[in-house]
């Protein structure tokens, strides 16, 4: 199963490290030597896992994997790899659901509209409207009930793994990665705000020089 395969071919020089999952290749790539690093980071998202239909890839920020390296083992790359290959499973299953679904109302208005239009052609319109009324209200409840059951279906086998991962690490080093974890980001986010600020700093003096240097222009005029 594909997962962001256009990222998977982002890809730049050597992996620093090269795993097994399942029979399948599993490399490593630092995120941070991407173009679009910031776009991920931005968004406190360190780690993508991707996958070309054969074959996976992590990009992970460095410091971020040597901040939770415990998370990569390769026991818990399985995991979670497990995990995600579900959760894209699931979703295409539901999506082939909806779009069949889809398909049906679809086709039931269609005849409905053209029995209509035979027997009863002086209400015509009125039939097409309802029946109209009628697709677009199933196709919102489905669509509710499809995201609903997938946000549960997530919850759950997202609860299952972490609960794999802490009997594998243990309660005391389970919550010591989450400590890092969270120490990690609020650094992160920390030092991005530290650099707008003097970004910002060095902005506001650029202006004040300019200033002064028209002012000392005007003077020199008067």
């Amino acid at each position: 199963m594909k997962i962001l395969p256009k990222d998977y071919d982002k890809a730049q020089g050597t992996p620093f490290r090269v795993e097994d999952y399942r029979g399948k290749k599993l490399e490593f790539y630092y995120l941070d030597d991407r173009a679009d690093y910031r776009k991920f980071a931005q968004r406190g998202r360190f780690s993508v896992w991707t996958s070309n239909g054969e074959d996976f890839r992590l990009f992970v920020d460095k410091g971020y994997y040597e901040a939770v390296k415990e998370l990569y083992e390769n026991e818990i790359n399985t995991i979670w790899l497990d995990f995600t290959l579900s959760i894209y499973g699931e979703q295409k299953k539901m999506s082939k659901k909806y779009l069949t679904f889809s398909m049906i109302m679809f086709v039931s208005v269609l005849i409905l509209m053209i029995v209509g239009q035979m027997l009863f052609s002086e209400y015509v319109q009125p039939i097409s409207i309802g029946a109209l009324v009628v697709m677009l209200i199933g196709l919102f409840v489905s669509s509710n009930k499809q995201q609903r059951e997938l946000r549960d279906y997530v919850q759950g086998e997202n609860t299952k793994a972490s609960q794999m991962i802490k009997d594998h690490l243990g309660v005391e080093k389970f919550e010591e990665v989450l400590k890092n974890q969270e120490l990690y980001y609020q650094q992160y986010f920390k030092v991005d705000l530290d650099t707008e600020e003097i970004n910002e700093e060095e902005n506001q003096n650029e202006v004040i020089e300019k200033e002064k240097e028209n002012e000392e222009k005007d003077d020199k005029n008067e």
